[in-house]
């Protein structure tokens, strides 16, 4: 075990700054390690001044102080200290943080250098950003303009599209989360209330406190409402909808209750429109800020990936018409039809999971020839096909051909947000049920049986068989 922090030598003091100010406004109540004393990891730091306080401790400034061997920390870093009073609660939370760090590599998220859990001291070291977050420079700048919005969109899309990846659910994206790079651009921390991505009211009980329930104003509304079985990716895309419009706007949600909307109100969205608030907002702009924003999450984008390759598109001159044939659609199939197709399946899996309540909103049809999804772009659903022959094409070519009941087509895609290479289309009349990512995930998670027919009939197409060209392993399933 590591032991405690100590004061700084003479030599070591000489080369720290001293801070001039700790926290601005906050009582010194922190029982743990103070400027001026050095703490142990795997390297040795210098606490040079104090940048935040709160319940769980504080985070400081510091300096590495034997950067030696490989992949030492830079200099100047920041390290999240628990209070040596803390109790499980803290320590719970410091180790989800540190187990979204390792999960998640991503040059949008601060990169996690070294860590320390013990009784005797817990810390997280993590690479600091001197200009601090877009909480800490309110009031010094005029809200957002449509080009800074565009990136800080962006950045923190692919922060979360690499975190949702990885399974892990950030459930806390606001202002004082979001930090500036220094180079124009945004980077998400804090992961202090991550979780596994399919939630239940277990895991986010820790004793008598509640995590993962967001910050007021930023917060989505199965949060604020506790409706934990609504928690999915589409959860923290509210908080990047909610964070773009507080700064474009210049209107802090914490502060300002009269601009949240509510269901019960017979609203849609759960905050004000754009353009209520600043006339001259562009329409593509306020429309994938406010699909974000949707109270239902059922009525979000179904992921990251899905928004960012939208923004692309729009960034290419394509407008808004990037979404999937499938996207629109949905909600043209009879309730009739649907039954019929249920009562002709053959497996007692799919009949069963095609039952489930609320299950039609899946099912999409698609006529002789029509194309269910493009190469070149990206796909952002995955299609379970039920009934029906589909033709995966390259270059005006049919490659392949997929007609087993049950089979998934573009399910790696969907979790990846990689671009196709192949063309599918509907041989004939094609019946399938539709799912964006936060769905796909969803019916994994929900349904083991689901998710153990996808993993062998991945692991069978590797184990057996001649290999495929990779244009053809897309085809079958992903």
């Amino acid at each position: 075990m590591s032991s405690p922090p100590k004061p700084l030598d003479s030599t070591e003091a000489s080369d720290v700054t001293r801070p001039v100010v700790d926290a601005v406004g906050a009582p010194d109540t922190f029982e743990g390690p103070q400027p001026g004393e050095v703490i142990e990891g795997r390297w040795r730091y210098g606490l040079v001044r104090r940048l935040g306080q709160g319940g769980f401790g504080s985070v400081f400034l510091a300096r590495c102080l034997d950067r030696e061997g490989p992949n030492a920390p830079p200099e100047h870093v920041a390290i999240k200290v628990l209070g040596r009073a803390k109790g499980r609660h803290a320590l719970t939370s410091l180790k989800q943080e540190l187990a979204a760090l390792l999960a998640v590599q991503d040059e949008r998220i601060p990169a996690l250098y070294d860590w320390r859990v013990d009784p005797e001291l817990s810390f997280a070291v993590i690479g600091y950003y001197p200009a601090g977050s877009l909480a800490e420079s309110w009031g010094q700048r005029d809200p957002f303009d449509e080009e800074t919005t565009w990136r800080l969109l962006s950045d923190l899309l692919t922060a979360l599209s690499a975190a949702h990846r990885a399974a892990i659910l950030h459930l806390d994206v606001k202002p004082s989360n979001v930090l500036l790079d220094g180079k124009g651009g945004f980077v998400l921390t804090d992961f202090g209330v991550a979780h596994a991505s399919r939630m239940t009211k277990g895991l986010l009980h820790h004793g008598q406190v509640l995590v993962g329930l967001g910050t007021h104003g930023y917060r989505a509304p199965e949060q604020a409402e506790k409706t934990y079985s609504d928690f999915d990716l589409r959860t923290d895309l509210w908080g990047v909808g909610a964070t773009a419009w507080a700064m474009y706007t210049g209107i802090d949600l914490n502060r300002r209750r009269d601009v949240l909307r509510h269901k019960e109100d017979g609203n849609v969205y759960g905050l004000k429109n754009l353009s209520d608030v600043r006339l001259h907002c562009p329409p593509p702009l306020e429309e994938v800020i406010m699909e974000l924003l949707f109270i239902d999450p059922a009525s979000r984008p179904g992921g990251a990936a899905e928004v960012l390759s939208r923004i692309q598109a729009i960034a290419q001159g394509f407008g808004l018409d990037s979404q999937t044939v499938a996207a629109s659609r949905r909600d043209k199939a009879r309730p009739d039809e649907i039954r019929d197709l249920i009562d002709e399946l053959v497996d007692p899996l799919w009949s069963s999971l095609c039952r489930s309540p609320d299950f039609d909103r899946y099912f999409v049809r698609f006529d002789p020839g029509e194309e269910i999804c493009r190469a070149g772009l990206p796909v952002h659903h995955t299609y379970l096909l039920l009934q029906g022959s589909v033709q995966v094409e390259r270059n005006g070519k049919v490659l392949d051909v997929e007609d087993r009941e049950g089979t998934f087509l573009c399910a790696v895609s969907t979790f990846t947000g990689a671009s196709r290479e192949v063309t599918l289309r509907a041989r004939d009349t094609v019946w399938a049920c539709v799912f964006n990512e936060a769905e796909l995930e969803q019916v994994v998670t929900t349904y083991p049986a689901v998710a153990v027919r996808l993993i062998r009939t991945l692991a069978g197409r590797v184990a057996h068989g001649p290999p495929r060209p990779r244009h053809q392993s897309e085809s079958g399933g992903d």
